[in-house]
């Protein structure tokens, strides 16, 4: 009869067994942890193939099973950053867009005009210089041609 250890969580009591209680030393878990991530499950990995008994090897199908979902998991984070990025600069393309034209601002209710004399990108958002003072490009409500450089709006 072997022993077994618990390890409680704010709602739940989970019983392991002493080999993997030892084997998860080191691993911190984090009590609004609700997913692992890449290292997680790296070293989960480690750990069961440093403790597997030699007699009862882990099955080819189950081994290349988890490495596949380790490459899934390597990829979808790639894929999320790549479309972080793709999304700011998009933003900042359409942002760019505004350059030169006259603008309506809804800014907490108070409305602003004027014509869009600088675009920025700062911490992924994309802003407009109107009067002087910045905006997020998606407090504006309103947009017309200007005609030539006097920022008067075109009738």
């Amino acid at each position: 009869m072997s022993t077994t250890s618990s390890v409680t969580g704010s709602t739940n009591t989970t019983a392991l067994d002493p080999v993997v209680q030892q084997a998860l030393q080191g691993i911190k878990i984090k009590a609004n942890k609700s997913s692992l991530s890449q290292d997680d499950f790296l070293k989960l990995l480690t750990i069961q193939l440093q403790n597997q008994d030699p007699m009862k090897p882990m099955s080819d199908a189950e081994f290349m099973g988890q490495m596949a979902q380790f490459s899934a998991l390597e990829q979808t984070k790639e894929l999320n950053s790549t479309v972080t990025t793709l999304s700011q600069n998009l933003g900042f393309s359409a942002a760019q867009a505004y350059l030169g034209q006259f603008v309506t601002i809804n800014n907490a209710g108070t409305i602003v005009t004027g014509v869009v004399s600088g675009v920025k990108i700062a911490s992924g958002v994309s802003s407009v210089t109107v009067n002087g003072t910045d905006y997020t490009a998606d407090k504006i409500t309103q947009v017309e041609q200007t005609t030539g450089t006097t920022g008067t709006a075109a009738n």
